[in-house]
């Protein structure tokens, strides 16, 4: 059986699906996520913008909190940040989906304008920078660090003796905390898209497929060519 390492957030689905497929999942939490301070999103709220880009559901709990004002217009990257955000009251006008960044710069329309950008500490350069190419200013406002956690020694040991046939990476976070808690080399990476893998290739990290969607239907389709290319899983 092909036996899978997956971090503990993935895209809805992506779990049942997989082990109703034959694989073998191992689920690791390898980082956790920490709220910073809001000020400063509570002082860029108060300023004018044309459109307010939310890229991942870590981001909709300070939004909650501080709340969004009307005038602004929402953008979501993907339908689960767009979901976590109607649950909070905050609508929608722009759903890029399938997610990721690039998808959000193929989806938003031509600047000039404002665009305020709240997320991570350590944000992937989409949609930034091509938001910044269609003619956008981009203010990014971190409202959440990532963080590794300890990894359990089980997991790290099957890790060095290859005793996982694939690494599953959803963001570069995951990449960097798995080989720095388990080192190199790594089991061959099925990315979440194109920053996963760059991030992983950039950790030492062997990248043996990329998904085309960042979401489970892209993710499996992605495992499912590696595993038939492979053509040797572990029985």
């Amino acid at each position: 059986m092909t036996r899978l390492l997956l971090p503990g957030r993935t895209p809805a689905g992506t779990v049942p699906s997989l082990i109703a497929a034959g694989y073998e999942v191992t689920e690791v939490e390898f980082t956790t996520r920490v709220a910073l301070p809001l000020d400063e999103l509570r002082q860029a709220l108060d300023e004018p913008w044309d459109w307010l880009v939310v890229t991942s559901p870590a981001t909709v709990p300070a939004l909650a909190e501080l709340g969004v004002p009307a005038a602004f217009r929402v953008a979501a990257v993907g339908s689960t940040t767009a979901n976590t955000l109607a649950e909070h009251g905050i609508d929608v006008g722009l759903v890029a989906d399938p997610g990721g960044g690039s998808a959000m710069v193929a989806a938003f329309p031509p600047g000039p304008g404002r665009v305020l950008l709240p997320g991570a500490a350590e944000p992937s350069a989409e949609p930034r920078r091509g938001l910044e190419s269609r003619g956008w200013t981009v203010r990014h406002v971190a409202v959440y660090r990532t963080e590794p956690v300890a990894v359990a020694v089980g997991v790290v040991a099957d890790w060095q003796a290859g005793r996982f046939d694939a690494f599953i990476v959803t963001a570069g976070s995951v990449a960097r905390a798995a080989v720095q808690a388990a080192g190199l080399p790594g089991p061959p990476v099925v990315a979440l898209g194109q920053p996963s893998a760059d991030a992983s290739r950039a950790c030492g990290l062997e990248v043996a497929a990329v998904a085309r969607r960042p979401d489970a239907p892209g993710l499996l389709a992605a495992i499912g060519c590696w595993n038939s290319s492979t053509r040797s899983p572990r029985q």
